[in-house]
């Protein structure tokens, strides 16, 4: 008897266990838009020909994937007064341990902005 109740304790800690590992991180949007942000001023501020960027729309496509748009700015021509516009798609995620991740980050689409 006693041997069936240590074999049904441990057989309940294993599915306690597995669905604690199956959970899933629910990713706040706000993070992920701040985060976006903060990803674009850095990528701006290391680029010297850099000019400039912007946040765009965020979708959630999952409870633990937001995607944001963000563009950045570069001077083409000064003199003539034409910009280049590269816009790009950050995948954010959360890890194992439920923290903010970037898990992808798509190509840039560039286009000239007069």
């Amino acid at each position: 008897m006693k041997t069936k109740l240590v074999v049904a304790v441990i057989a309940s800690f294993f599915l306690l266990v597995a669905g604690a590992q199956a959970f899933h991180w629910h990713l706040g949007y706000g993070q992920a838009k701040h985060a976006s942000k903060e990803f674009a001023e850095v990528a701006c501020n290391h680029e010297h020909v850099c000019t400039g960027y912007g946040l765009g729309s965020c979708q959630r496509a999952s409870d633990s994937r937001i995607d944001c748009e963000i563009g950045l700015f570069y001077a083409d021509q000064p003199q003539v007064g034409e910009e280049v516009e590269c816009n790009l798609m950050l995948h954010w995620g959360v890890d194992h341990s439920g923290t903010l991740a970037l898990k992808n980050a798509g190509k840039p689409h560039c286009f000239k902005v007069t």
